[in-house]
């Protein structure tokens, strides 16, 4: 009876060994197919398509601080050409007023620049604007005022003496006028308003057509000033 219960003993321990092996085997194959054959490297992630925004800012151009044309036509001018940029550049500065054919000191200091043009049946006014670094408006508009005491200033190509000033009711932070006359006393006259604002700074330049005085001149440009001074206020 012994014997018999140590054979069955014997059994059980035998099969508790082999299931126990079992196990060991089965864990361990478990365990090795979660990893990554050897000399294998992991994939590398997708690359995404889109490409990130620029952080680039461009300054914005000055067209915005010009009249459109419809403001415009509520003053009487109803010819008009599109505002576009001025670019500036070592053959074209840019020069809000040509006093005596020599260029001055803010001259460079434009960053950006817009012109545009309107005009009504008895003339034209050219319009010019500027933003400045390290000048305001006002101490361009000063600094006009100071170079044109030699009594001559050149517009498009042309020579014009005899320099008369003449005041407007005050629209902006500094402003200045002044009719000139053709030195070859055949052209007409011009009459030139310039006004500040901020850093920024424009000419208004009245030609009328021929026999157009100056005081005609100087009541268009009077008529328009709180118009563009307005639009030179604009963020």
């Amino acid at each position: 009876m012994i014997d018999d219960l140590g054979a069955v003993h014997r059994r059980i321990l035998w099969k508790t060994v082999v299931l126990s092996g079992l196990a060991v085997l089965a864990v361990g194959c478990s365990s090795g197919s979660a990893q990554p054959p050897v000399g294998s490297a992991p994939k590398p992630s997708p690359v995404s398509s889109n490409a990130p925004p620029s952080s680039v800012v461009h300054p914005p151009t000055l067209e915005r601080l010009l009249p459109t044309e419809n403001e415009l036509a509520e003053v009487g001018q109803d010819e008009y050409v599109q505002p576009v940029e001025y670019i500036i550049g070592a053959t074209t500065p840019l020069r809000l007023v040509y006093a005596c054919g020599v260029p001055q000191p803010w001259d460079s200091k434009a960053k950006l620049g817009a012109q545009a043009r309107s005009g009504d049946q008895n003339g034209q006014i050219a319009q010019l604007v500027a933003e400045y670094d390290g000048y305001t408006g006002a101490q361009i508009v000063a600094g006009v005022k100071k170079a044109l005491a030699c009594g001559h200033v050149t517009i498009k190509d042309e020579d014009f003496g005899s320099i008369g000033e003449f005041t407007a009711p005050k629209v902006a932070d500094a402003q200045y006028g002044f009719c000139a006359a053709p030195t070859d006393g055949i052209k007409v006259n011009v009459c030139v308003l310039v006004i500040a604002n901020g850093d920024r700074a424009e000419s208004l330049v009245y030609k009328g057509k021929f026999g157009t005085g100056k005081a005609a001149g100087q009541a268009v440009v009077k008529k328009v000033a709180p118009l563009f001074a307005d639009a030179l206020g604009r963020p």
